[in-house]
């Protein structure tokens, strides 16, 4: 047997390392290091059969898809690591790597065993109070105790924590769905990303489990980790489709929708636009020949000439034709380019492209007076006809988008300076027009969709516009014909757009908690109001007593319902005191129950009264008859002022009267109805508020509603809590006009443009290239 060296960890690493940790942390690794312990579905026979037999379901096609999908990766690994021992600068660092590639070749089985085992693990731990599997990243906490384990633990866990979040990024939409319907099986919350059976964080860390004890060092595991990044997760969109299919299928929650919109794009997969391929369809139809070819047998030219074609037609519908001076010669393209990169650098250009008015129209205008003062002998120059179709479309699009922001935001007149670096992209490059992933198409459409998302008139974001700015400064500065520049600033952006969105996550999972402990603050305290009016209509309290009772033991109650439950001791045993004080023998029981005095001073501590002044209501409560009229008001007047400076459970002033409830508006019929629809939406759902009767609207993400009290939580795409609303405000708001449900676009801000263009395009007796409109 070999003995295991520093660059990896088996299980008598961690007996060595952290005899100390042979607790949660370490048993759990140890178990999931061995597939012969850990759980499976067979083993958990008590599950509802509807329940085993999907979790079943999902089981099969998970193995069915990594059976085929594992032995690539584990071939795709052995070819890394050859083609890194072959490349080594030394003989030591060779022979570790051949070392490694004889490690991997005899244990494909026994890996795929292992990785299968503990994916069926993660399904099998659902409705079980057992603890879920580890996370691929090692908490902070355990690796203070793991002191003695080198710095490759952690090169481990940064390189599987990158690799989850891209895969949880890039395929964020079927999570989203499959953690909704796995948390129908589960019967409980929705999973975090970092606890989601099959998810990307669970899978990397199978396939750590699964390298568990073969002696591989960090650089082999991590290439392993890579290589497993490239082969199964890249394209495993597919799978957690099949998933979420099947699940859809068998009736859990079929009628689920996408509802994030909050992410802006930071990439594409790459493909040629469906839209384009209509647009060719389209222009061979109108020609009267046979169907156009295949998107990927028509070149980039050919498909831009389908929209030249579409822009021709509906010159001639209109009869406009270009304009044409006798006296001016063409630009050429290099002559373009040259009066284009004044244009984008010219502080006068710039300052009309931040203007309100400044469109399609007006930057033609003054693109064409330059061109006429730019030819040789004072002639001028004009457009050919091939560039100035670019510039039409180009202007096109961003009238689009443009409309898309709110009036009056920075946003637009960050857009409106991007518009001559994206003519001069598109001018040199039409594949500008066709592929998704084109560096200025993605950065385009990454600030176009922040600006119409992530700004409104009652939030801002110094940190974010000072981002898009710096952007916007960098593309006019530095962009001269390079694209990588776009690539550069685009991955930039998106890593801030990660950051805010995790921090938006974060901050609306805190406002969710907290709603939700309002809420069972609020049923405790209406569970206890509840009973202390019974308990007073059933007795003939003091005035003193009756204080007493609808506000400090009223808490106190309210306390107890919220710990133990309306059912419990401890509640009961609280309204028996309450019982007791509502008689008239108060006094009476008073003085031979020491039990009842050590209750109240029990629950007055527990809601927030010191010493003295529980002793002083004590006194006045308990106060014996005979006690002198003045003396007996004093204390009662002493007491009623102490119970209403005390701040009530949950904050609220006792002393503040309360506000007179109107009589509730009966619902009509359709808002009726609107209510019932409003139940059964997900968490999750955007909603558009109309404002202000011009129609300006804010868009606000319900987080989070109360099945029991209908109190809903709206934030904003940052996370933050917005105005409150209840379901039943919320329906009469639908029925009215006045909200609306955002319907979630399966297209990004960019790919509508093209499909509004389209429409107009069509529009052949319009005239000129006017202003396309949303």
């Amino acid at each position: 047997m070999r003995t295991t060296r520093s660059r990896g960890r088996s299980h008598d690493d961690i007996d060595v390392l952290a005899p100390s940790n042979r607790g949660a942390a370490g048993d759990r690794a140890i178990r999931h290091g061995d597939n012969a312990r850990l759980t499976t579905l067979a083993q958990r026979s008590e599950l509802p059969p509807r329940v085993r037999a999907l979790l079943s379901g999902l089981l099969e096609r998970t193995r069915s898809h990594f059976l085929g999908v594992l032995p690539r990766t584990l071939d795709e690994i052995e070819s890394a690591l050859f083609k890194l021992a072959e490349r080594a600068g030394s003989n030591a660092l060779q022979q570790e790597r051949f070392a490694s590639l004889r490690e991997i070749k005899p244990n494909h089985a026994l890996i795929t065993s292992r990785f299968l085992g503990h994916v069926e693990a993660t399904l099998a731990l659902i409705r079980s109070t057992t603890e879920p599997v580890v996370h691929a990243q090692t908490s902070s906490a355990a690796r203070a105790e793991l002191e003695l384990v080198d710095s490759s633990v952690l090169e481990e866990d940064l390189a599987l924590q990158e690799i989850a979040s891209k895969s949880e990024i890039r395929n964020s939409q079927g999570l989203y769905a499959l953690s909704h319907r796995l948390g129908v099986l589960a019967g409980s919350a929705v999973s975090t990303n970092e606890l989601l059976p099959l998810g990307p964080v669970q899978l990397v860390e199978a396939l750590r489990e699964s390298l568990r004890g073969i002696d591989l060092g960090v650089e082999a595991r991590v290439l392993a980790y890579r290589q497993f990044d490239r082969v199964a997760l890249l394209p495993i969109a597919a799978f957690y489709q099949s998933l979420n299919t099947y699940l859809a299928e068998q009736r859990v929650l079929p009628n689920l929708q996408w509802q994030a919109a909050g992410k802006p794009r930071v990439g594409g997969d790459g493909g040629r636009e469906p839209l384009i391929e209509q647009v060719a369809q389209e222009a061979f139809a109108k020609q009267g020949s046979a169907p156009a070819p295949p998107i990927h047998e028509v070149g980039d030219a050919e498909l831009f000439g389908t929209l030249r074609h579409l822009l021709a037609d509906r010159r001639r519908g209109a009869g406009i034709e270009h304009s044409r001076s006798s006296m001016a010669a063409p630009a050429s393209r290099d002559d373009l380019q040259s009066v284009l990169s004044l244009l984008q650098r010219s502080p006068d250009a710039r300052a009309k492209s931040a203007a309100a008015v400044y469109d399609s129209g007006h930057f033609r205008e003054d693109l064409l007076a330059q061109l006429r003062r730019a030819g040789p002998h004072g002639d001028g120059l004009q457009l050919a006809e091939e560039d100035a179709d670019t510039v039409d479309l180009i202007g096109m699009l961003f009238d689009y988008i443009t409309t898309n922001v709110r009036e009056g935001s920075g946003a637009r007149s960050l857009l409106s300076r991007l518009r001559v670096p994206v003519l001069r992209v598109a001018l040199g490059d039409k594949t500008f027009f066709t592929r998704r992933n084109h560096p200025a198409r993605e950065l385009l459409n990454t600030i176009a969709e922040t600006g119409a998302r992530w700004f409104d008139e009652t939030d801002s974001d110094a940190d974010l516009s000072r981002k898009m700015q710096m952007v916007v400064d960098n593309v006019g500065d530095d962009f001269d014909g390079d694209l990588s520049v776009f690539e550069n600033l685009l991955g930039d952006l998106g890593k801030h757009m990660e950051l805010l969105a995790r921090r938006a996550e974060v901050a609306e999972r805190r406002h969710i908690d907290a709603a939700k402990g309002r809420d069972k603050l609020d049923v405790a305290r209406d569970t206890a109001r509840a009973a202390i009016t019974r308990v007073i209509q059933g007795g003939s309290p003091s005035p003193l007593v009756r204080a007493l009772l609808e506000q400090a033991w009223t808490d106190a109650l309210a306390l107890s319902a919220l710990r133990h439950g309306s059912d419990g001791v401890e509640f009961k045993r609280r309204l028996g005191v309450a019982i007791k004080l509502a008689r008239h023998d108060a006094a009476t029981s008073a003085a031979t129950d020491e039990t009842l005095r050590q209750e109240l001073n029990t629950g007055l501590r527990q809601v927030g009264l010191h010493t003295d002044d529980i002793n002083g209501v004590i006194a006045g409560v308990f106060a014996q008859p005979g006690t002198a009229d003045a003396t007996a008001a004093q204390q009662a007047d002493h007491v009623d002022n102490l119970l209403k400076d005390k701040v009530r459970l949950g904050g609220e002033s006792a002393a503040a009267p309360a506000a007179p409830t109107p009589a509730p508006i009966p619902l009509s019929a359709a808002e009726k109805a609107m209510l019932d629809r409003m139940r059964t939406i997900p968490f999750g759902t955007w909603f558009d508020f109309v404002q202000n009767q011009q129609g300006a609207s804010v868009r606000r993400k319900l987080a989070w509603f109360s099945t029991v009290t209908g109190r809903c939580l709206f934030v904003n795409q940052r996370g933050v809590r917005s105005e409150d609303r209840t379901l039943e405000q919320l329906a009469r708001d639908m029925a009215r006009g006045q909200a609306r449900m955002v319907v979630a676009e399966d297209t990004s801000l960019i790919d509508r443009a093209w499909k509004a263009i389209l429409d107009t395009l069509r529009l052949n007796g319009s005239a000129g290239t006017q202003e396309v409109t949303a």
